[in-house]
């Protein structure tokens, strides 16, 4: 054979192969970025219920604390695949909790393995703290400890 006809089948060889490697790289690559948004809207949910419940819990006696439409405003066009979420808030006398749940869809035509609906929560339930009674607390405690000193010196 020629050195000509050996470089051509060679080049129609390397095309082959990538076509082949192609239809396994490709939907791996694809169900990889899938993962990494769904694993990054799970984490966002969660952290964002840890802090609509902390500022619900921290503001319980202000009367402002809305827990969930604070709870709704955190996550308003931050999710990169999580759609029809929903929000619980519920604040009782001791504790506040925050739960949400939402649908992530992936489409089915791109990774038949992996398509669908797959469901996403996160629960958050908190204790309420009241700062203006822990500052009391912690000031009796400072002037207990400073009247003791004093009867020590």
């Amino acid at each position: 054979m020629s050195k000509m006809r050996r470089r051509k089948m060679t080049k129609g060889s390397c095309t082959v192969e990538a076509a082949l490697l192609m239809t396994i790289l490709l939907p791996l690559f694809i169900a990889v970025l899938y993962m990494g948004f769904f694993l990054h809207d799970r984490g966002f949910l969660q952290g964002a219920a840890f802090e609509a419940a902390a500022y619900a819990s921290l503001h319980a006696d202000d009367g402002e604390a809305d827990a969930g439409g604070a709870a709704g405003r955190r996550i308003t066009g931050r999710l990169l695949g999580t759609g029809n979420v929903g929000v619980q808030a519920s604040a009782g006398e001791r504790q506040v909790s925050i739960s949400y749940s939402g649908n992530f869809s992936i489409p089915a035509p791109a990774l038949p393995f992996l398509g669908g609906n797959h469901q996403i929560k996160a629960d958050v339930t908190l204790s309420l703290e009241r700062p203006s009674r822990r500052i009391q607390k912690m000031r009796g405690v400072t002037k207990v400890i400073q009247t003791f000193r004093r009867t020590l010196e």
